[in-house]
């Protein structure tokens, strides 16, 4: 049985498919921390965890909904640090769990922004309700907490007064009357304002489930337009190859019929000439015509061939240096990366190892966090790592930052000039789409029409 201090005990427990898995005291969830123990059933995930600190009553008055990701050994990410004592101590009010109303921080109600990305939000469906859960749990006392037991305080009768009038025994139920009345009221008050509480942190988490919901659906949408404009990009610049192509097929072949007409018509004088000799001669030359022009053909054709498998070489060797090319770029920054985060690792480690956060401001974006092995990535393109971050492509993140530092209408007309027209600006980037959202209403209805009328 553990030895607690009686002011406070401490609990870790960690969920599976919304239901409790494991239960675990705080020295051993300090033990995983420190890499001592690992955890093979979360290997390779980011498991759902809650802080819960507990009355010597068994009754819960503090809980931190947390994520905690393991490794594929089932060992605790090192980047890992969430201080859960400190984030309950300025935590805001939830739930009643039999000690009054309990010290709540979860992704709904954080009082630190740049930890809620490390939150989650309890389920409170019927039937599925993480505060039942592990007020089930703490009941059950499957950790063995020392368990304090209710000091009963003695009652002592009230002397029997004798002599009382009437007059003062009603005067007494009616001041004992009003006493309860205000007792059972301000116990009412007490238990709607808990309520009311707990409804809207129910809102506020279906709100934040939803909004994931949309963000999710408005990135993948994000995502499927840019690949259908990739796409159509693609198509027409082949059919414009491919245009080009035929254009230049048809005046080669051009050329080679005109070539051929003057030969046939050179042939046919000469075989008209020579029609006024012998059969024999006539026969000749009808064979040295058809022979010669056989040899003409053949010879344009293996010149045409021979130039085209030139430029499938020339095209070969062109991808391959490009590949190649590509490759070094790769490992070049790659190494600059690594560069980048040796210089500075004992350093960084030990300000993230003290609680010190690198934060910094993303237009699109906001505050946000940069974990140590992101500082590289960062430093070689901040615009790169903002539109990663964003949920964007970064073509997507340069056109909004256009935007929104000038929020008009860019369309050009046939004369070459700008619209110029001030429109609605866009917030974030995944709410913006080039060439719908930085236009005004007339030239979004003329890019709509000249998409109907290419269909």
């Amino acid at each position: 049985m553990s030895n607690y201090p009686a002011e406070q005990l401490e609990a870790v427990f960690l969920f599976q498919e919304g239901q409790i898995a494991r239960e675990l005291l705080y020295p051993e969830f300090e033990a995983i921390l420190d890499g001592f123990i690992p955890v093979p059933d979360f290997s390779g995930t980011s498991a759902k965890a809650a802080y819960v600190q507990i009355n010597p009553s068994l009754n819960v008055t503090g809980i931190v909904f947390f994520l905690l990701g393991f490794d594929a050994k089932g060992m605790v990410d090192r980047r890992w640090n969430v201080p859960l004592r400190q984030l309950l101590e300025s935590a805001g009010s939830g739930p009643d769990m039999g000690a009054g109303a309990i010290r709540l921080v979860c992704y709904s109600q954080c009082p630190v922004a740049w930890h809620q990305k490390n939150l989650w939000d309890p389920l409170m469906q019927p039937g599925n309700n993480s505060f039942v859960a592990m007020r089930k749990a703490v009941k059950s006392n499957r950790l063995g907490f020392a368990i304090k037991a209710p000091e009963i305080q003695a009652v002592t009768p009230a002397p029997v007064q004798t002599g009382r009038t009437a007059a003062d025994i009603e005067r007494e139920q009616s001041v004992l009357e009003q006493k309860l009345h205000e007792h059972y009221a301000q116990e009412l008050r007490d238990k709607m304002a808990l309520l009311i509480k707990e409804q809207r942190l129910r809102i506020a988490t279906l709100m934040n489930q939803h909004q994931a919901k949309f963000h999710s659906l408005q990135h993948e949408h994000q995502q499927r337009l840019l690949a259908y404009q990739q796409q159509y990009q693609r198509l027409d610049q082949q059919n414009k190859e491919l245009e080009e192509r035929n254009r230049s097929l048809k005046e080669s072949l051009e050329i080679q019929a005109t070539k051929v007409e003057g030969m046939r018509e050179y042939f046919a004088h000469k075989l008209k000439a020579a029609q006024q000799d012998e059969s024999s001669q006539l026969q000749l030359l009808q064979e040295n015509f058809a022979l010669e022009l056989d040899t003409k053909i053949r010879a344009a054709t293996a010149e045409l061939r021979e130039m085209l498998d030139m430029r499938e070489v020339e095209l070969f060797y062109r991808h391959q240096n490009e590949s190649a090319l590509k490759e070094e770029i790769v490992n070049l920054k790659h190494e600059n990366q690594q560069l980048l985060k040796n210089s500075g690792d004992q350093l960084l480690g030990r300000l993230t190892k003290a609680g010190v956060n690198l934060v910094t401001f993303l237009p699109g974006v906001g505050e946000i966090a940069i974990a140590l092995d992101d500082i590289g990535r960062y430093l070689e393109d901040p615009d790169a790592y903002a539109a990663e971050k964003a949920g964007v492509s970064q073509a997507v993140y340069f056109s909004w930052l256009e935007h929104h530092k000038s929020p008009c209408c860019s369309a050009i007309d046939s004369r070459g000039n700008m619209c110029g027209r001030s429109i609605p600006m866009i917030e974030t980037p995944l709410e913006f789409h080039s060439g719908e959202s930085d236009r005004c209403t007339q030239h979004q209805s003329v890019t709509f029409s000249l998409v109907a009328e290419r269909r």
